[in-house]
């Protein structure tokens, strides 16, 4: 009787296991979805891999806040799907997608497929795409940390382009943008959750080697790697302003920068979140003040500068996080009185064994926005966009509170 109990439990055990880590048959709501995010130092790309239909198996595919497909691929790449089906004009998707108005031509009984033209971050200029229907897998989590079973398989109306924009690092985009088209809009309609994406670039110099960067689908709680609470307790705020319907891109306001007390003189225009910017870009105006600035305040010993970066410095003596108090703390003073802090880790790039520079760039002055945030900028930054309440929310360096975007999420 003792050995049968213990089979019985032993069964239980595995039926429970089998339960909590199945996919979304048995699983209706998740918390939120959850990818992992990874950095191409060669590119600067920051990159989600997935899977789509039933063979297609970890894709490569770009973070674009400004991206208004929910995933943009080559046609080459979407067309290896076994489970690939092009949508066509007339029907309930193409409808939905409200294509360009001369992709479905009336004076014909033949059903075309549907087109759309879509904006991207590694185009000025939208890109026409022919939308198909596949399924896509997302990774998901129950408790704000860890990836919970196999992810959820959905069937998604997804786009493909025959020219292709981007670097032979990804095979397309993860479009994030506030569009009704974007990934964002289609899960959290899908799913009834709130909408918010949340945003941890990985440092290749920081975390775990083996872990990953967080893009969150849905809300919160999130929870960090060596710090007890979630991480949304220690927020700062801003707005988010309104945007162009099409593009669907994330602006807030800066008031000013200030570099240890010295205030940088910043016109009134919008800034705009950009994870494919890799580094931060400025107005002419305002990048030559914050050069001058910082190199006054840096107690550093300055050396030539270093393509493409403008200014340098010794690195001896600053430490692996290039933090304390001879590296000067950046901060953007927001709207509403937020502080954006931007330490050392975040404002220098290590170029060589014994150099750094400051890694902004100079937009010239034809940039019509005050400044871009890049993405090394937003590395170890713990970011949420409320599309929902039309707010901005971050943290500063994670390293500060001994935590990093890099996890390891597997359990």
């Amino acid at each position: 009787m003792a050995r049968l109990g213990m089979n019985m439990i032993h069964v239980l055990c595995v039926i429970i296991f089998a339960i909590t880590n199945t996919s979304h048959s048995l699983h209706e709501k998740p918390q939120a979805f959850l990818q992992p995010i990874r950095k191409d130092i060669t590119t600067n790309i920051y990159y989600s891999p997935l899977s789509i239909g039933t063979n297609v198996h970890n894709i490569n595919l770009a973070i674009d806040l400004g991206g208004s497909a929910p995933l943009l691929l080559t046609c080459a790449a979407a067309a290896k799907s076994r489970s690939y089906h092009p949508i066509k004009c007339g029907s309930s998707r193409c409808i939905q997608a409200k294509p360009d108005p001369v992709s479905c031509p009336t004076n014909t009984s033949k059903k075309a497929t549907c087109h759309k033209s879509f904006s991207t971050s590694f185009t000025e200029q939208p890109v026409k795409a022919r939308l198909l229907r596949d399924t896509v897998s997302l990774l998901y989590t129950d408790n704000g940390f860890t990836y919970m079973g196999g992810g959820i398989d959905m069937t998604m109306t997804i786009a493909c382009t025959d020219v292709k924009p981007f670097p032979s690092i990804v095979v397309g985009t993860l479009g994030l943008a506030k569009t009704h088209m974007a990934l964002p809009s289609q899960i959290v309609s899908l799913y009834k959750l709130p909408f918010k994406v949340a945003l941890c670039l990985p440092s290749p110099n920081s975390g775990e080697s083996s872990g990953s960067g967080s893009l969150f689908i849905g809300g919160g709680p999130y929870f960090m790697a060596l710090y007890p609470e979630d991480i949304s307790k220690i927020f700062a705020s801003t707005p988010l302003l309104p945007s162009d319907q099409f593009r669907g891109e994330y602006f807030i306001d800066v008031n000013y920068i200030q570099i240890s007390g010295k205030i940088v003189p910043f016109f009134k225009k919008s800034t705009k979140i950009c994870t494919l910017a890799p580094y931060t870009v400025l107005h002419s105006s305002i990048y030559k003040a914050l050069v001058l600035a910082f190199a006054e305040k840096a107690k550093m010993t300055k050396v030539p500068a270093v393509k493409p970066f403008a200014s340098c410095f010794s690195s001896k003596g600053l430490g692996r996080w290039m933090m304390g108090s001879r590296v000067p703390v950046i901060e953007l003073l927001l709207r509403g009185g937020a502080k954006w802090k931007i330490y050392g880790s975040n404002s220098l790039v290590k170029v060589s064994k014994d150099v750094v520079c400051l890694g902004f760039m100079d937009g010239g002055v034809n940039l019509t926005m005050g400044m871009i945030i890049g993405g090394y900028q937003m590395e170890d930054n713990f970011v949420e966009f409320d599309v929902k309440a039309s707010k901005f929310s971050f943290t500063s360096s994670l390293l500060l509170i001994n935590s990093s975007c890099s996890q390891s999420r597997h359990f």
